[in-house]
């Protein structure tokens, strides 16, 4: 499949512009960091990299330069949680879709993402290795991407989604079903879930990711559930470890968190249903948290038309969970937490990713949430070690050295947040690895 879809996804549009030097003048700067502006700031960028910052900068010979006009320049944005490949309803794609549609609709909504000002994304489960390597090779254009390659599962749990009458993929004789070979892999009792993690890591995965409890778009799993025993989710950790990388978890509720922290996992995911009782154990365990809040957003409708109507129910129990979540979070003090969306299935629905800014006002600042949405998940992103693939230059943060992937806003984030999710207006230039991807910049 990642040879699939690296051969089959270069169909975008996008027009990029590369130059050797570029020099942003007149610029505000965000750095990832700081909780001011720093105003007047020039940025002078080399191939892929920021070389330099600071004022009255010496240009090189053949350097483009462009007037920011005072508007903000930042890192660009970072997604700890998206499935590119799951670009439509899970039963369509499973059931009624070829992999060539797949993979170009997938290489199409990876370009999307770009423009929405992502410039870097943790995919959290299914066939984007081959999406991240088309990208990487310059065959078309969308963010950096971190793939977890497919998920691991036990039998009814969350990444399983066989029709009730369709034989176990890991049964004798048995063929499994194109779904089960390149977006989840189910595995039971230690052995097959070091067969599975070390098999995530052979296909190319940065980080393994692993389901750990109940969830909304599959149907045989109750959310209370707890899902693999200590000894498997260890398993998978140490696995994991052994290639200096990690385990994220999908979780909900506090058994499936404070069972996946003692196994040594790292990241959970989602964590929706958390209360007092894991908030005190992450808090105490220093772990990443990394919740989405976009399913403020969903209404019935949407969740009926993409997962089917047996989700509708367990979707407003995590959609009511949500608010106490972010109550938690800041009553405990917990600052790993990470910046996702989790939208998956519609392409409506995905336009609409950027609101994710605003519904997190509900808990934190506007600079408190610019953070997440670079340097913190940065900070996540390195826990990949040597399976990083993004180790030239930092990301999340505009320095010297670090990647040259920016973005010039209309409007001052620090102040008001919410001027990102007008992406379309007020994203002026939209730089990844030193290549603009988009200018409407008027100078």
């Amino acid at each position: 499949m990642k040879n699939i879809l690296t051969l089959i996804a270069a169909m975008a549009l996008t027009v990029s512009t590369t130059f050797a030097q570029t020099l942003f003048t007149n610029v505000s700067i965000f750095d990832g960091t700081s909780d001011k502006l720093t105003t007047g700031q020039e940025v002078l960028v080399e191939n892929n990299l920021i070389s330099k910052t600071g004022s009255n900068l010496k240009k090189p010979e053949g350097t483009t330069v462009i007037d920011g006009q005072g508007k903000t320049l930042m890192p660009g944005l970072i997604d700890a949680h998206v499935h590119l490949a799951i670009t439509e309803p899970i039963n369509v794609l499973r059931d009624e879709q070829d992999w060539m549609y797949w993979g170009a609709v997938s290489g199409k909504e990876a370009e999307f993402m770009l423009l929405r000002g992502f410039t870097t994304v943790r995919d959290a489960g299914g066939p984007a290795i081959g999406l991240a390597r088309a990208i990487d090779q310059g065959k078309l254009p969308g963010p950096r991407v971190y793939p977890s390659g497919p998920v691991i599962s036990q039998t009814s749990g969350h990444g399983e989604h066989r029709h009730y009458t369709e034989p176990h993929p890991n049964m004798p004789g048995n063929t499994p079903h194109f779904w089960n070979q390149h977006l989840e892999f189910l595995a039971d009792g230690v052995p097959e879930v070091l067969r599975a993690t070390r098999e995530v890591l052979r296909l190319g995965a940065s980080q393994v990711k692993v389901m750990a409890g109940g969830g909304v778009s599959s149907a045989v799993d109750p959310l209370h559930t707890v899902q693999y025993l200590p000894e498997e989710l260890e398993a998978a950790v140490k696995a994991a470890k052994d290639y200096d990388t990690y385990v994220l978890v999908h979780v909900y509720n506090d058994e499936s968190i404070i069972r996946s922290i003692n196994a040594g996992v790292l990241s959970l995911d989602h964590a929706t249903l958390m209360t007092e009782k894991s908030a005190k154990l992450i808090k105490e365990k220093d772990v990443f948290v990394v919740p989405y809040f976009s399913i403020l957003g969903l209404d019935e409708e949407v969740v009926t038309k993409v997962l089917g109507a047996q989700a509708v129910e367990k979707f407003l129990i995590v959609q009511n969970g949500a608010r106490n979540q972010m109550k938690l979070l800041k009553e405990y003090g917990i600052e790993k937490v990470g910046f996702s969306t989790d939208i998956i299935g519609d392409s409506k629905a995905l336009k609409k990713q950027n609101n994710e800014f605003g519904y997190r006002l509900e808990a934190w600042t506007s600079f408190e949430i610019l953070k997440q949405a670079t340097s913190t998940n940065a900070e996540l992103l390195k826990l990949s070690g040597e399976l990083n693939p993004y180790t030239e230059g930092a990301l999340g943060v505009l320095k010297e050295g670090a990647y040259a992937d920016l973005l010039l806003v209309e409007g001052d984030p620090l102040e008001n947040i919410k001027v990102l999710e007008d992406y379309e207006n007020n994203f002026k230039i939209i730089m990844k690895d030193g290549t603009i991807y988009k200018n409407t910049l008027k100078n």
